[in-house]
């Protein structure tokens, strides 16, 4: 048997749960979608697969009266030259029906995979239960979400994460030997191919010479300034919540920002 066409067939059979994956480990998460590792891949892939054939073959077979036979789809990676010929002119005589089921199915274990990760983050399973949780760190230390895990949750006396409106930052920056202190709101990151922070985008951006402590904050124009992570040497982060005042009427009288604690 060909070995390309075995290995078609067996991606086939697994794709799937490459697309749920792909959803779940989608945005911020994408870096998580490849891996090397053997456990992740059988878990990420192979069990949803078989999860997804399972829920929508009853579907399939009920509502649009096709019976979509795994004997026939394995038999293309069987040695018996006989079993590989039926199975050729089966799928040649369904192709159109096998190519709608596959773009069908996975279409959909990409939005259920997308759903459930939302789902996941909304109510925060992902920092309870140590199987859900993304690698992305960098995710939870700038969203604050990294206080929700039990082991910080002392932290937090008065607020909760859900609180926090925004993240302020303060970096220690090394700009052509010179090293300045950058402060602004986070709005944006970007992760570098190995999983590392590669670059945070911050707006409302200030500066000043930290050689120079008597000096002042000086604005830098544009809406928005790009810090390199290779650049930085230290970084703080401030987690802020808008407190608004509204009058009899509803109109909004002052907003204070104030550190969540």
């Amino acid at each position: 048997m060909d070995i390309a066409l075995s290995g078609i067939i067996i991606l086939i059979l697994v794709l799937p749960g490459i697309s749920f994956a792909k959803g779940f480990y989608s945005g911020e998460f994408s870096n998580q979608y490849t891996t090397s590792d053997f456990y992740n891949l059988l878990v990420n892939t192979v069990f949803p697969s078989l999860i997804l054939y399972l829920l929508s073959y009853p579907i399939v077979y009920f509502f649009f009266n096709y019976d979509f036979r795994f004997d026939i789809l394995l038999g293309l990676v069987s040695s018996n030259d006989d079993i590989i010929k039926l199975a050729i002119t089966d799928v040649e005589k369904n192709k159109i029906a096998i190519i709608f089921y596959q773009i069908l199915l996975n279409t959909s274990a990409y939005l259920i995979g997308n759903k459930l990760k939302k789902y996941v983050l909304s109510k925060s399973f992902d920092t309870s239960y140590d199987i859900l949780k993304y690698k992305n760190i960098w995710h939870y230390i700038i969203t604050a979400r990294l206080l929700n895990f039990e082991k910080n949750s002392h932290i937090l006396q008065n607020d909760t994460v859900e609180d926090v409106d925004y993240t302020y930052v303060d970096a220690l920056v090394n700009v052509n030997d010179k090293t300045f202190i950058y402060k602004g709101v986070l709005v944006d990151y970007q992760l570098a191919k190995d999983g590392g922070l590669d670059l945070l985008i911050v707006t409302n951006a200030q500066r000043k010479l930290i050689s120079d402590p008597s000096g002042s904050y000086k604005d830098i124009k544009g809406n928005y300034i790009i810090l390199k992570y290779s650049d930085l040497i230290n970084l703080n982060l401030t987690f802020i919540q808008l407190d608004e005042t509204f009058d009899n009427s509803g109109n909004l009288i002052s907003v204070v920002a104030r550190t969540i604690q």
